[in-house]
């Protein structure tokens, strides 16, 4: 398959990504020719650990072998990294997941935002962003988006994927 060639370049074993449903990967693995530069985002990590508990085979960096920097962000954003879907009946899970994801990282902030006026905690939530490169690669569907904005559309964009999937 033409794109798993890129991460061979990477010097990933390209042979076991069939064994895999979802990759979680660098944020900058689509721009980065230097694998010593390649960077995960901290929310990715916490991704992959949670598909994985729902029974997803899901593959992050370091199962893949990159010796990726890791980048924790602080804040009300999301950052996803670079989402390679390689089954289409991986998506309602990863949907599901992302979800929760977004619902504890609100709960966090709210935790810890006591001195912050409940008025400018609304509107805080209302602006949160959701940073993902989405890439959908299987028999079905292929779609590459890099998006940058709020969660609604975000889920709404991952929903829209798995209908035409389907």
């Amino acid at each position: 398959m033409e794109d798993w060639k890129e991460l061979g370049e990477f010097g990933i074993d390209t042979s076991i990504l069939s064994r895999y449903q979802i990759l979680c990967l660098p944020e900058n693995i689509q721009n980065q020719p230097d694998p010593s530069e390649l960077i995960d985002a901290g929310d990715s990590i916490t991704l992959s650990k949670l598909l994985k508990e729902e029974g997803l085979e899901c593959a992050n960096s370091y199962d893949l072998g990159l010796d990726a920097k890791v980048s924790d962000r602080r804040g009300l954003e999301l950052w996803l990294g670079s989402i390679w879907v390689l089954n289409h009946a991986a998506l309602p899970l990863l949907i599901s997941v992302v979800g929760r994801l977004l619902g504890e990282k609100i709960q966090k902030k709210l935790a810890t935002s006591k001195q912050i006026k409940a008025s400018q905690d609304d509107e805080n939530l209302e602006t949160m962003k959701v940073h993902a490169n989405l890439k959908v690669v299987n028999e079905k569907i292929n779609v590459d988006i890099e998006y940058h904005g709020d969660t609604d559309t975000f889920i709404k964009v991952l929903k829209s994927i798995n209908d035409d999937s389907e």
